[in-house]
């Protein structure tokens, strides 16, 4: 089956709304919608921290998030704010979903956005790295059980897409340390995949899903990762190594969500725009010698990234998950005639 969902993020600050347009355009595989334009905690690293309860405790330091030994007010409020958006979503869709996505910030990421109390960054700490993955891990698990409590769905029935943002910055050895002289050594695309791992074989939630859309993908972390899904930006994967590394996740049986729509699609009378979008992809299947049964067993369609998304309104979001969705169904039904 070829899946069509949202990746998290949506424009605006009404959670109502964002659940509406989830669910009507998306009905099969909706997701908690996320709001960062609503400030501190709503955004990808806070409310990750905010999943974590009292294992992991943050605050917002002079440069970013930073640990701290107790729960802040930040903290706290934030622990309200998904209270509340739970409490929300469970009135609003009941037992109405088959499905359900949540989205967390991965351990690279969050070990790269978060500080140490000596201004640092976590993951240059290898006893703070290991404590905050063995904490992403405990509060992602009782995040999916209490979804699962809510919505009555089976725990197969949660699906947690793990998003690293970071980790081509990680792995290239790009990040900045707290000064010049402070140099942030690479991390082997190896140990990379293999935390991953750990932290996916760990979930007790349905299918995982590692998102890497808007970078160049490391393709030796993601196909070590274990995730059932790798999502990307395809515009990105460009040249010999990378549509090799595309063709071999595949092969291997790892799906892949390809981003391909954004906030300006719009879907034409006569469906030639989504048309073109799915004719795309086939052709680039063609150019790799992959079977084109591969796009109605192994693809997943969504937006291209969430930046774009959230910075566009509440419209034009329906408008790139209703691109989806239809791109999405005619991969499904017309594989072989596009």
């Amino acid at each position: 089956m070829t899946n069509a969902y949202g990746l998290g993020p949506f424009p605006g600050t009404s959670l109502s709304e964002a659940a509406d347009v989830i669910f009507s355009e998306t009905g099969d595989h909706p997701h908690l919608p996320q709001l960062p334009t609503r400030g501190l905690g709503s955004d990808a690293v806070g409310r990750t921290a905010a999943l974590l309860g009292e294992m992991l405790t943050v605050d917002r330091g002079p440069r970013s998030w930073i640990m701290t030994p107790r729960p802040q007010l930040l903290t706290r409020a934030s622990w309200d704010r998904i209270e509340r958006d739970l409490d929300e979503l469970e009135g609003m869709w009941g037992s109405r979903p088959t499905r359900l996505k949540t989205q967390v910030v991965g351990p690279w990421t969050l070990t790269a956005d978060v500080e140490l109390s000596n201004g640092h960054r976590v993951l240059t700490d290898r006893g703070a790295l290991h404590d905050v993955t063995e904490a992403l891990i405990e509060g992602v698990n009782t995040h999916v059980a209490d979804l699962a409590t809510r919505f009555d769905l089976p725990l197969e029935q949660i699906d947690v897409q793990i998003d690293e943002p970071r980790l081509a910055t990680v792995t290239a050895g790009r990040l900045p340390g707290t000064s010049e002289l402070d140099e942030i050594r690479a991390v082997h695309p190896k140990d990379a995949g293999e935390r991953l791992a750990h932290v996916v074989e760990q979930l007790t939630a349905g299918t995982t899903l590692l998102n890497l859309t808007g970078q160049r993908v490391d393709w030796e972390a993601a196909a070590l990762s274990g995730a059932d899904t790798v999502q990307l930006t395809l515009e990105k994967v460009r040249g010999t190594a990378d549509l090799d590394a595309f063709g071999q996740l595949l092969t291997a049986g790892q799906r892949i969500g390809v981003g391909i729509t954004a906030a300006s699609d719009e879907i034409d009378e006569l469906g030639e725009v989504p048309r073109a979008k799915a004719v795309a992809v086939a052709k680039f299947f063609d150019e790799l010698g992959l079977p084109r049964q591969l796009l109605t067993s192994a693809i997943d369609v969504h937006p291209t990234e969430t930046d774009t998304l959230v910075d566009a309104d509440v419209l034009a979001a329906a408008d790139a998950y209703r691109m989806a969705t239809a791109v999405a169904g005619m991969l499904e039904r017309d594989a072989g005639d596009l």
